[in-house]
């Protein structure tokens, strides 16, 4: 039985072809260039905005120059825009040149200081001095047209600790801060290390400027505390996704337990909205086996398994006690039996089976647990997952 998708078109047509585009798609790796007409990519990131650029050199005699962070961070955004003169002192709690970052912290709070330009690295923990005008950010003030004058060494504030649900709240925007949830791959296509971080249902991203590392994606599956600068994530439309930790170093995150003896498990992965959130290993096996065909009784289920050969589909076979060979053979008879259910689709990697799985609500998959990003949902096996150290598939 053939169940029908969009358009008329059967649900394991719909996989091959959206598997066929994903092969043809040209994908471009990298940030939006500062030259080109969509925003400067840490801006698009972060929600910090420059249009006020232009009209920030008006006169700022008028108005009385603000000296602490507090009184920085009252004023509206329209109130901003008037380009009041600024003079800080604080301690650097994150830096990034390459996306034009800086954050500064004193007693009274935190704020970012837009550093475009500069191309300067201020030692995180320094004592700066700051001198500024104020524009509007997308979550608040912001300081624009920076002069950064370092003034020795300083003492970073002990970080707010606070959950993922807070940060995406915005209820700890700029500050240094520290969280705990569980790393998965980052589906960015950023020249840095980055990851996704959840915590149940909550998720955010985590970003650190430097390169990608085997130290950094042995962390993949690992519950850890974060020690970082809390940003936002937003969409090119200026809509908030969800909270980003600027973290300076990858030493900054400190695992709890789950990397290392995890790091070659297999996640099962379905549709992100796929009500089912647990299988046991019969129920795994029975649709491995096609004995269990369907979600609902409308909803037929379509099984993604790693490429033929692969030592990921050797394990999920191993649950059946069988190798490529038999379980071709298993299907064969099944099909031609008329038994029902469409033999597995066989995907060539992870990225595109994750792929095909955040767009198809009736797909299953099995891949590696490193490879995992945020844009599906993975189920529990007998009430564990991947990140478990009792976990069953690997």
């Amino acid at each position: 039985m053939a169940v029908q998708g969009r358009e008329g078109v059967s649900v394991v047509e719909h996989v091959f072809r959206v598997a066929e585009t994903m092969r043809q798609r040209q994908v471009v790796d990298g940030m939006p260039s500062r030259g080109s007409n969509r925003r400067s990519s840490a801006l698009w990131l972060l929600g910090i905005s420059v249009a006020f650029f232009a009209s920030s050199a008006q006169a700022q005699n008028d108005h009385p120059t603000l000296r602490t962070i507090r009184e920085v961070r009252q004023l509206s955004n329209i109130d901003a825009r008037n380009a009041f003169p600024v003079q800080l002192e604080g301690v650097a709690t994150y830096s990034d040149p390459e996306w034009g970052l800086l954050f500064l912290a004193d007693e009274t709070g935190a704020i970012y200081v837009n550093i475009h330009g500069m191309n300067t690295s201020f030692p995180v923990g320094s004592r700066l001095r700051v001198d500024a005008v104020t524009g509007p950010g997308d979550v608040g003030t912001v300081l624009i047209q920076p002069k950064v004058h370092v003034l020795g060494e300083g003492v970073l504030p002990a970080p707010e600790r606070r959950t993922l649900a807070e940060l995406n709240a915005l209820k700890a925007d700029s500050h240094f801060v520290e969280t705990r949830g569980v790393l998965s791959a980052c589906d960015q296509s950023w020249k840095r290390i980055c990851f996704g971080i959840s915590e149940g249902k909550v998720s955010a991203l985590v970003a650190i400027p430097a390169p990608k590392s085997s130290a950094a994606q042995r962390l993949v599956g690992a519950t850890v505390r974060v020690r970082g600068v809390s940003g936002i994530h937003l969409d090119p439309n200026g809509k908030l996704l969800s909270a980003m930790i600027l973290v300076n170093r990858l030493e900054d995150i400190e695992v709890e337990g789950g990397a290392s003896q995890n790091l070659n498990a297999l996640a099962v992965i379905v549709y992100r909205n796929n009500p089912l959130n647990n299988l046991s290993l019969a129920e795994l096996r029975d649709i491995l086996l096609g004995r269990r065909l369907n979600w609902t009784s409308a909803q037929e289920i379509v099984l993604l398994l790693p490429r033929r050969g692969s030592p990921e589909r050797e394990s999920a076979l191993h649950l059946l006690q069988m190798d490529d060979a038999t379980y071709d053979k298993y299907w064969s008879e099944r099909t031609s039996d008329g038994k029902g259910g469409h033999a597995p689709v066989a995907v060539p990697s992870s990225g595109l089976a994750l792929s095909l799985v955040s767009q198809t609500p009736e797909a299953i998959a099995v891949v590696p647990w490193a490879d995992v990003r945020d844009t599906v949902k993975v189920l529990k096996i007998d009430g564990r997952l991947p990140s478990d150290s009792a976990y069953p598939l690997r």
